[in-house]
């Protein structure tokens, strides 16, 4: 699940431009698209291709902001 927070000093443009930023970021859309329709399996190029985009987010995921 995908929530914004409003501050309280936001527009509601302003949240609303933050709720899709992380909608995207999320790849949710991307998962929902390819459920849609039946596929064939990627080929061994393809699946490595997005093994490393995955590894790519994950280690943004894991830096630590502050």
């Amino acid at each position: 699940m995908i929530y914004s927070i409003r501050k309280e000093w936001e527009t509601n443009e302003k949240l609303i431009l933050k709720y899709k930023k992380l909608f995207f970021q999320s790849r949710i859309s991307n998962k929902l698209k390819k459920e849609r329709y039946a596929v064939k399996d990627p080929s061994k190029r393809k699946e490595r291709e997005m093994a490393i985009v995955r590894e790519h987010y994950r280690d943004l995921n894991t830096k630590v902001y502050f």
